[in-house]
């Protein structure tokens, strides 16, 4: 998708700063912090840039172009982690493992937006900058380039579907209550039908986020790497 050119605001009140797409993409990400997705629609970023909705799609056509506005905006802010100098510094595992979680972080504090990545195929400067490392991360470790094109859409499917995870988690206040009565009903199922998941039931339910996170990530990269060298 491609920016075009920014129109002209009609404001000349100057009380009123100049309508522009910067101001209604920072407009629609403060909402989204503060109320989520779901809740923020176009009459509400209007009313925060104090315009009517329909000046809104002179800049925007749609509310989905907005948010993919918005999502590129964050991907931006993404804090990207680079291979270690030297023989201590940090490997292009541990490099691409510490950006995606950075880009979990990321889009974690913006509610919902999750679903947003999931939904759309981002070719907008902050996406393509978050690739491009990744890409070139991938490139020092000599993963072949038709394999690390693939992990980067894999990678970014697995950040976004972890954001929105997080954001049911923050949702259930009681996690650690869900998590005993799983457990409890892994235990309490017919042994003889389900043997292993009732001899696992702890170590199925033990793991906190975080620790399945790394898990996840670990076994990515490694899928990643290995593929070219079987």
């Amino acid at each position: 998708m491609t920016t075009p050119d920014e129109p002209v605001s009609r404001r000349s009140r100057p009380s009123k700063a100049p309508l522009s797409r910067q101001a209604i993409v920072e407009a629609a990400r403060a909402l989204i912090r503060e109320r989520g997705v779901e809740a923020v629609a176009l009459r509400h970023v209007a009313e925060r840039v104090e315009t009517g909705p329909a000046s809104l799609y002179a800049y925007f056509g749609s509310r989905d172009i907005l948010l993919e506005h918005v999502l590129d905006t964050v991907y931006a802010e993404v804090e990207l982690v680079d291979v270690g100098r030297g023989g201590r510094g940090r490997g292009w595992r541990e490099a691409l493992a510490g950006t995606v979680v950075h880009t979990i972080d990321t889009l974690g504090r913006y509610p919902g937006l999750g679903a947003v990545a999931l939904g759309s195929i981002p070719t907008l400067p902050g996406a393509l900058r978050l690739a491009e490392h990744e890409l070139s991360l991938m490139e020092a470790g000599g993963v072949p380039e038709e394999r690390a094109a693939l992990a980067v859409d894999l990678l970014a499917q697995f950040a976004a579907s972890s954001a929105v995870e997080r954001g049911v988690r923050l949702d259930r206040p009681h996690d650690d209550d869900q998590r005993r009565r799983v457990r409890s009903a892994f235990e309490a199922a017919d042994a003889d039908r389900f043997p292993r998941v009732t001899r696992a039931a702890a170590l199925l339910t033990g793991p906190d986020d975080r620790s399945r996170r790394d898990f996840a990530l670990q076994a990515i990269i490694t899928g990643i790497e290995g593929s070219h060298r079987s």
